[in-house]
């Protein structure tokens, strides 16, 4: 997306342009309030400002279980996104790693509540209600992550069409600067904690974007298991049902107290290193 069309994203989902639909419980935004030339961007890139759906535990897991057999996703494609994610040159690519994984292995199940925890014992989900996929469509450009099936949906039906028009393929500086990530992971003092990390790495400036930016990039890699934690072995080829992720944090000190650190990435340690293993299964066609 380009900085115009970005711009006039930020410009309609400021919060003092919404206004609250209390029938179905969910923040409308303003087309109005945008110029005509900046209309015209929107919809020349196809964007609807405000694309909304009534999302329930059941047919959320349905919907992503059809992207299933949509060929235009790949692991090859959303880890190059991924690269060109943290590289800079396209954030919107950051988000798809967990929302792919999420999506490869959804299974028809019951929503089942945790028993310490508000939301389905298996994939998390906490309620059936109307969602703007929009406006998450819009966080995602900003190079945020939404671990969670609703987010999954709005991310990857949005990101099979970017890849169908135009394979996403990461820079050489993109490349380098995720080098750069993981040697700094792995090489990290045996006792550094992820808050020790994160504030290395904001004093680096290696990674452009928020701190919600460089947060959602380690929980992606940590949710796949390219980052061990203490509690749990996480894979690519396997679901943890999020009651047991969620149950870690339990076992944690830096989750108590705090409603931001969370697991897995919260379990990582910097003896934890990186498991080579795993990155280059996700990543090795670029590294």
């Amino acid at each position: 997306m380009d900085k115009k069309t970005l711009a006039a994203l930020k410009k309609l989902y400021r919060y003092d342009n919404s206004g609250y639909d209390a029938e179905r419980g969910v923040s409308l935004y303003r087309l109005e309030s945008l110029s005509l030339e900046e209309r015209r961007l929107l919809t020349h890139y196809g964007w609807e400002a405000n694309e909304l759906e009534w999302i329930t535990h059941d047919e959320g897991n349905r919907m992503l279980m059809a992207l299933q057999s949509d060929e235009r996703l790949s692991w090859s494609g959303i880890a190059g996104a991924f690269i060109a994610g943290v590289g800079g040159s396209f954030p919107r690519g950051i988000s798809p790693l967990m929302s792919y994984h999420r999506m490869l292995q959804m299974k028809e199940h019951e929503y089942v509540q945790a028993e310490h925890f508000i939301c389905c014992k298996t994939c998390g989900f906490h309620k059936d209600q109307w969602v703007n996929i929009s406006y998450i469509r819009y966080a995602l450009h900003l190079g945020n992550v939404y671990g969670s099936t609703t987010g999954a949906y709005a991310d990857l039906t949005e990101i099979a069409e970017l890849l169908e028009h135009s394979p996403i393929v990461p820079a050489a500086a993109d490349i380098e600067l995720f080098r750069q990530l993981i040697e700094s992971l792995d090489s990290a003092p045996p006792d550094e904690t992820p808050g020790q990390f994160e504030k290395r790495l904001t004093s680096s400036r290696l990674i452009k974007g928020t701190a919600g930016t460089r947060r959602g990039i380690l929980q992606s890699l940590a949710a796949l298991g390219v980052l061990p934690n203490q509690i749990l072995t996480l894979t690519p080829a396997q679901w943890t049902n999020t009651e047991e992720i969620l149950n870690g944090e339990l076992h944690l000190n830096n989750t108590r107290g705090r409603s931001d650190m969370e697991m897995p990435w919260a379990g990582w340690q910097g003896k934890l290193g990186v498991n080579t293993a795993v990155l280059n299964q996700l990543f090795g066609e670029f590294l």
